[in-house]
């Protein structure tokens, strides 16, 4: 499984030699940590597997809070240039050309642009592309799971 993944991953980055690579996974439900039962594990609760999925990624200049409108992890009205966009695999992995830079990643949910983390500076969701490298990237879509 894990070598299949690897393998698609591998062949959405075949034309890219500048940008970033990754995955896109859906996480929902209790994420919480649990007991074992040791008469019974089978019995233990099993927190669901992250999977992979069908989205549009986009990549914007790097934007700050400011120049955005959010509401919790759902953002609009950014201000900053669309740079890039580019649309998942079934299995959520993806790769887009992207100059040297950094940009702000956003995923393309119902309600909105989403983005789930920021740097020390205030700047949304910051992923950062040097020359001649890949940047790998995992994007975590997990506003319906419970921590």
């Amino acid at each position: 499984m894990i070598l299949g993944i690897t393998l698609m991953a591998n062949g959405c980055q075949e034309n890219v030699k500048q940008g970033v690579a990754g995955r896109v996974l859906w996480i929902e439900g209790n994420q919480m940590p649990t007991i074992v039962n040791e008469e019974n594990p089978a019995a233990t609760r099993q927190r669901p597997e992250p999977a992979g999925v069908e989205r549009e990624v986009y990549f914007y200049e790097l934007t700050p809070m400011d120049q955005a409108t959010s509401n919790g992890v759902f953002f609009s009205d950014i201000q900053t240039k669309l740079v890039e966009k580019v649309k998942t695999d079934k299995e959520g992995n993806f790769a887009v050309s992207l100059p040297e830079g950094r940009y702000s990643v956003f995923v393309k949910e119902d309600q909105g642009l989403f983005a789930n983390s920021m740097d020390g500076q205030g700047h949304i969701n910051p992923v950062e592309v040097n020359k001649d490298e890949i940047t790998e990237l995992k994007l975590e879509v997990n506003y319906k799971a419970a921590y």
